[in-house]
């Protein structure tokens, strides 16, 4: 990659990104008289401020990164999110005059069984529903080395955004949210489609209050049993959704559910926007789903008393534990909040969200180890993009760096989280303690060796590479970073990383789940660790001493029990 000085580098890399042709970039040097001797940066600016190229591809190009600004005919504009599976853009569509968004997949997850079938299943289901509070899917592509899919650009905040930064929103337009969103999911259960993953960060609201579901990545639909059965083989079919808003049912079997599970996480997301609370605290996932299963929350009229008491009996009948009391469909929970819905509209700016989306998403990437292997010219890496973290560039801005943005409330400690967890992905929410060192005393112990690697950090990366706190042979099986533990205050929890191969746990295939002394982990082949807790081999050996002592004396007389506990010297 080779950065551009002089104007003609410039305007040569624009040729090969596909933006503009040869005969085009010769009609804007015509149109703006760009001296031969100007630089590069010089006449990026007089593009950005003819309108000629945006803020965004100005950047890119003036880094030298050229490829993938336009994808099939689509020219990418600017960044618009940042997700899990990869990024999204802002483009233009060749074919139809209009502006879209392309959700591109990630370079890390190109040959992902699971994310590919997330994909599939998210253009399937935004193809299939045709309703103004869903955002719509019009295709999905491959040029070979780049998935994306392209679909409706809708210019919103979403529900997560909204909470985590003004706090816990006014009951009308809650109601009206709820209605909004019990509509569409009355059309997309009226298709045999059960989303399975509703939660604040899943709706997008615009300034004139209009809210839409999206991200149908892990929706059930019976007519296409292959990208299931991907998602079981990667995620495990016991629990996929998100820990702080999945049904009871829906956590422990994901396969065998009905429009009653996206009923209670709706209610648990409407808890979120009336309260700025999760409806259940606790740290761990696992104690998250099992609260789901076993408690009740606290009446949102508890929370906020002027809260009208039927709209904490609807919220506290949306997440009843057992099905049969819940609404029974999407329409009889419409028909419940249409009376107390009332639109509003809301005030946020576009320009400074995106700004923070950048941020943030590049503040989780840093949290989660990865790091950056150097420039990429791939528009696939989302890396790259976040480097700088503000690409929003004014027109006619004298320099490259926008003008501060506004202050922008965080939320308060104890509000919702910034970065919800999905129970069966990598990337987990980081508690406090994974700040800090780990306890004393625990060890992972590499099977058939003598090997033990001491457990200093409260996150500790398992895998072949470089990056990896704890090698192992990649020949056996283990990928570059296979997993990684991370010690959540209470307990150790492995969190699966590869996609590609996967973490046996005692024997069993597991994505995420607790870890005790003892637990074994292994890899597919022969290489393998253990977790060990030095304190707990401690107190076994004490207990298998005094068991040898009491068989000593029933057998041999006491003589040669007070003998044998003389020789271990029991304290």
């Amino acid at each position: 990659m080779q950065i551009p000085v002089a104007a003609q580098n410039f305007l040569d890399l624009v040729e090969k990104s596909e933006l503009f042709t040869g005969s085009q970039i010769r009609r804007i040097l015509d149109r703006f008289k760009i001296p031969e001797a100007a630089t590069a940066r010089e006449t990026a600016k007089l593009l950005v401020r003819g309108h000629v190229l945006t803020p965004f591809q100005a950047e890119r190009l003036l880094e030298g990164r050229y490829r993938g600004l336009v994808i099939d005919g689509y020219r990418i504009r600017e960044v618009l999110g940042f997700g899990g599976m990869g990024c999204v853009f802002i483009a233009e569509d060749p074919k139809e005059d209009r502006k879209v968004a392309i959700k591109v997949l990630s370079s890390d997850h190109a040959l992902d069984a699971g994310m590919l079938a997330r994909m599939k299943l998210e253009a399937i289901a935004g193809m299939r529903l045709n309703h103004p509070n869903i955002i719509r899917t019009y295709r999905m592509d491959t040029t070979g080395a780049v998935h994306y899919l392209v679909m409706e650009l809708f210019r919103g905040i979403s529900l997560h955004e909204l909470v985590a930064l003004y706090g816990a929103l006014k009951w009308p337009m809650v109601c009206d949210i709820a209605l909004q969103a019990a509509e569409a999911l009355k059309a997309a259960h009226a298709q045999g489609i059960i989303h399975r993953d509703i939660k604040p960060a899943n709706f997008l609201i615009d300034k004139e209050g209009v809210t839409r579901i999206l991200d149908f990545g892990l929706a059930m639909m019976n007519d296409v049993p292959e990208e299931e059965f991907s998602l079981s083989m990667v995620f495990g079919h016991d629990c996929l959704g998100t820990p702080d808003y999945i049904a009871p049912e829906q956590s422990l079997d994901s396969r065998h559910v009905d429009a009653r599970a996206d009923i209670y996480s709706l209610g648990a997301t409407l808890y979120v926007a009336l309260t700025s609370h999760v409806p259940f605290s606790e740290k761990s996932n696992k104690a998250k789903l099992e609260a789901h299963r076993s408690k009740r929350p606290r009446n949102v009229c508890e929370l906020r008393p002027e809260i009208p008491a039927e709209i904490g009996a609807i919220i506290a009948k949306m997440m009843e534990k057992d099905p049969a009391k819940r609404y029974q469909s999407a329409a009889e929970l419409a028909d419940a909040v249409r009376p107390f819905a009332k639109r509003k509209a809301i005030q946020f700016d576009f320009r400074e969200l995106v700004t923070l989306r950048a941020k943030q998403a590049k503040a989780k990437a840093e949290q989660s180890g990865k790091k950056s292997a150097g420039p990429r010219s791939s528009i696939t890496s989302s890396s790259g993009w976040l480097r700088e973290g503000n690409y929003q560039i004014g027109d006619g801005s004298d320099s490259f760096n926008s003008s501060e943005t506004r202050s922008i409330r965080q939320p308060e400690p104890g509000q919702i989280r910034t970065e919800p967890v999905r129970s069966a992905t990598p990337t987990s929410s980081r508690t406090n303690a994974l700040k800090g060192p780990a306890p004393a005393g625990w060890r992972l112990q590499i099977l058939d060796t003598q090997r033990e690697v001491a457990l200093t950090k409260a996150r500790t990366s398992i895998g072949s590479a470089n990056g990896a706190d704890v090698l192992l042979l990649r020949e056996d099986g283990v990928d570059s970073v296979q997993c990684w533990l991370e010690f959540d205050g209470q307990h150790w929890q492995l969190h699966q990383e590869s996609r590609i191969l996967p973490t046996f746990v005692n024997g069993k295939v597991e994505a995420m789940c607790a870890l005790n002394h003892g637990s074994k982990l292994t890899f597919g082949g022969k290489k393998g660790v253990q977790l060990i807790s030095l304190q707990q081999e401690g107190k076994n050996r004490k207990q298998l001493i005094s068991l040898v002592i009491v068989i000593t004396v029933l057998l041999s007389g006491s003589g040669i029990a007070w003998l044998l506990l003389s020789r271990f010297q029991i304290g």
